[in-house]
């Protein structure tokens, strides 16, 4: 127990440097404490070990090198998703679109109207879920890593064609999901579910409708 008390110290003091020194927001400071002072196993310690070492990381910043290979050096665009659901419009910046973390949470990408060219993100799902949700005119280059975990991505969406902007997504899957849809898929599957919703509701009506008639 004495052990996890001193392990749990570290990680606050190692997360206090990064507040201080501008690397992560203040929101996601308090998530990560609060995370922290709930820590009860050594798998936990080791999560918040991995989340934090990545912030440290010098090769932590989305950049397109010459050769067309991808380094992931350091930014502060992250967003983190801990016991809870966001929805983000991605909004790339010279062609970096930033870094995405779902810890026991979902993040919801939305990526619409994607400049020329490539935009890199970076997510990660531990146990958690990371849904991208991506326009016809877009390629996707899906780079993920599934480690005990699943990563859905439909083939039609990465097809050679014509000249389309870029989304290469890196990053893992650990005890979660990440899943690459199309907008166009997920319309029809609203559109579906309010078909069922409507047809549902007729139904009961019918059955309320014929059970006054027998009474009468």
């Amino acid at each position: 127990m004495l052990n996890l008390i001193e392990e749990k110290e570290k990680l606050t003091q190692k997360l206090s440097e990064q507040y201080s020194q501008n690397m992560i927001s203040m929101e996601e400071y308090e998530r990560l404490l609060e995370y922290i002072n709930k820590i009860e196993t050594r798998r936990e310690i080791n999560i918040i070990e991995k989340i934090i070492q990545e912030n440290n990381d010098e090769d932590n910043k989305l950049t397109i090198v010459q050769n067309n290979e991808i380094t992931i050096p350091k930014t502060n665009e992250k967003n983190l998703s801990m016991f809870s659901w966001r929805t983000i419009n991605l909004e790339p910046i010279n062609g970096n679109g930033g870094k995405f973390t779902s810890l026991f949470g979902t993040n919801r990408i939305i990526v619409n109207n994607l400049p020329k060219g490539r935009t890199i993100i970076k997510v990660n799902s531990i146990f958690g879920l990371t849904e991208i949700i991506v326009s016809q005119k877009v390629k996707i280059i899906n780079k993920t890593l599934p480690i005990f975990a699943g990563i859905f991505a439909p083939n039609e969406i990465t097809k050679e064609g014509e000249k389309l902007p870029e989304l290469y997504i890196v990053g893992k899957a650990v005890f979660g999901n990440i899943t690459i849809r199309t907008i166009k898929e997920v319309i029809e599957e609203t559109k579906k579910e309010k078909e069922f919703e409507e047809k549902y509701k007729e139904k009961v009506m019918q059955n309320i409708y014929d059970k006054l008639s027998k009474k009468k």
